[in-house]
């Protein structure tokens, strides 16, 4: 009888993770609408019929204008064995269309996947504090659609994208494939429209994401994932739901794995508070004790996701310098609300530190992991570090930040923010030691950013500027830190609309997404085509690519 009762709480626990899974994969919504109309006189000069072409992904084609661009049925694109490529195709009609479904043709032995964008409201607020309410919003194509049928109303436009995964045992060469666009679904739809693509795979393989050179750090927000769907907290469930997520970013070869140990690190400007992923408790006899149980399921099911370079841990110094904990003799939570020079902040973190550091060392996770820092002061950061170094000597530090020289022999992981740089002798002797210096957007860079309202090219400079800038990476601060809308409303309480995420609900990637991913694989051909060209004595060929390369170096001086 036991054994039945458990299979049947099984088979429950299966089903409900399969009814989960179909809502967030297959759930249909409806986009905003930015009350923009068509041009009627525009629209009415063109045939009345399906129009289909491939298109530039660097521009947001309006939803109801009439696209300016030339019609091409046939283009090519060049890839490298195990590359991530992105093609766009556009769609319009002056007439009402049926369901239009899209269909592949020869794709084989290529891995392609042809999805419908989706629009996203967004405005041109591009800075940091509350959000203006008199912008005047708009819609951008920014979501990847799960479903690859879709109305197309009267008068719009409709853009379409196609994924293409290289694979890695692939013989170089020309393919060719056919994208069909059906009216209807299933063995009735009918072709109203044909474009083909010709894809170029040179002799040439990336490395894989987990072993490339580029050191991406998007930090996590799991739990905007378990109120959206609304599951408990580190549930099974709501690692689940989580897992496609982190997959996704493990495949654009994400180093680290973000790890709160105290309360909400940056006040107010998360929708949804970061809990600790440790449990601190102060016992009645005054001594204190730590749960890692959070922390360590996090960590083991980010590596089964494929991240595991590195964990950071946030932080000594939060924005409001308040660390809660559980407090046994009241049996309530207590704010210690505390400096980082205090008497009482050096107990907590020597405690803390030497139990932890211990804890690490245990699984086997000491070496990889740092204590992490969001925009503190040198002043700070020198009292944490002290404190820390104290407690457990040779324990690593990071910091996002500005640049102070005074850091530069601290930190295993500096970044500092766009625009900045290292001086060049401290940027080799930390290369020399293994150690990161890389740099950051967020809503302080108008542009290049990640933005909704940025060019969809901006995401793909950003990786070559860090490369040509001589950084080993890139930061931002938030990989799904989603409002109560991300589907259809980017805009945010706080800050530029976007910033706060890069992926939305499905999961479904965003062209803003992919385009960064082309940008850190653009790093990776420079640094395989240089290891190349000097080791077979190529100096012309090498030549021309850091010519090329150089058009992407701008930088201010070092902060002192």
């Amino acid at each position: 009888m036991f054994i039945v009762q458990r299979m049947r709480h099984y088979l429950l626990y299966l089903f409900s993770l399969l009814a989960i899974a179909a809502t967030a994969q297959t759930a249909d919504y409806t986009e905003l609408d930015d009350g923009s109309q068509p041009d009627a006189e525009k629209w009415g000069q063109l045939e009345k019929r399906l129009y289909a072409t491939w298109a530039s992904r660097d521009i947001h084609y309006e939803k109801r204008a009439v696209p300016q661009l030339r019609m091409k049925r046939d283009t090519v694109v060049y890839a490298w064995r195990g590359e991530r490529v992105g093609v766009e195709a556009l769609l319009f009609s002056p007439q009402q269309t049926q369901k239009l479904s899209l269909a592949l043709r020869n794709a084989e032995p290529l891995n392609v996947t042809a999805r419908f964008l989706r629009y996203v409201m967004t405005d041109d607020f591009k800075s940091c504090g509350s959000h203006p309410t008199n912008l005047t919003p708009y819609l951008v194509p920014d979501v990847i659609d799960l479903e690859n049928s879709l109305a197309l109303p009267a008068k719009s436009v409709r853009p379409a994208w196609l994924t293409i995964e290289v694979p890695r045992d692939i013989a170089a060469g020309e393919y060719s494939l056919a994208l069909d666009i059906k009216a209807g679904t299933g063995s009735t739809a009918q072709t109203l429209e044909t474009l083909t693509l010709r894809v170029v795979v040179r002799d040439h393989t990336l490395p894989l994401p987990s072993e490339q050179a580029f050191h991406l750090d998007f930090w996590q927000q799991p739990y905007s994932v378990s109120r959206y769907y609304n599951v408990a907290r580190w549930s099974n469930e709501h690692l689940e739901l989580l897992r496609p997520y982190m997959q996704l970013l493990a495949r654009a070869g994400q180093s680290v794995v973000s790890a709160i140990l105290f309360y909400e690190p940056w006040g107010d400007q998360s929708h949804d508070k970061f809990s600790a992923m440790v449990q601190t408790t102060k016992k009645a006899n005054g001594t204190w004790a730590y749960d890692y149980t959070v922390f360590d399921r996090w960590v083991t099911f980010m590596e089964e996701c494929g991240i595991s370079k590195q964990i950071d841990c946030f932080s000594m110094v939060p924005w409001d310098m308040t660390f809660r904990y559980y407090d046994e003799a009241t049996g309530r939570d207590k704010d210690l609300k505390t400096t980082t020079s205090a008497a009482e902040y050096k107990e907590l973190w020597t405690s803390f530190l030497t139990s932890f550091a211990a804890h690490l060392k245990e699984k086997g996770w000491f070496e990889k992991t740092l204590i992490a820092m969001d925009e503190r002061g040198l002043s700070n950061m020198l009292d944490a570090y002290n404190v820390a170094q104290e407690a457990v000597p040779g324990i690593k530090m990071a910091l996002a930040g500005n640049y102070h020289s005074e850091l530069m022999d601290k930190l295993a992981d500096y970044c500092i923010p766009f625009g900045h740089s290292f001086p060049a002798s401290e940027q080799a002797a930390r290369r020399e030691k293994g150690w990161y210096s890389t740099f950051y957007t967020c809503c302080t860079e108008k542009e290049p950013n990640i933005l909704t309202n940025s060019k969809p090219a901006e995401a793909a400079y950003l990786p070559l500027y860090g490369i040509a800038n001589d950084f080993d990476g890139y930061l931002h601060w938030s990989w799904l830190n989603w409002q109560d809308t991300p589907l259809t409303d980017s805009r945010y309480r706080l800050f530029s609309p976007g910033d706060t995420y890069v992926v939305y609900p499905g999961p479904r990637s965003s062209v803003r997404w992919e385009r960064f991913i082309e940008g850190i694989q653009q790093t990776e051909k420079v640094r395989i085509l240089r290891q190349q060209y000097q080791a077979e004595g190529k100096t012309e060929e090498l030549r021309r690519l850091n010519a090329a390369v150089e058009a992407y170096t701008w930088s201010l001086p070092a902060r002192s």
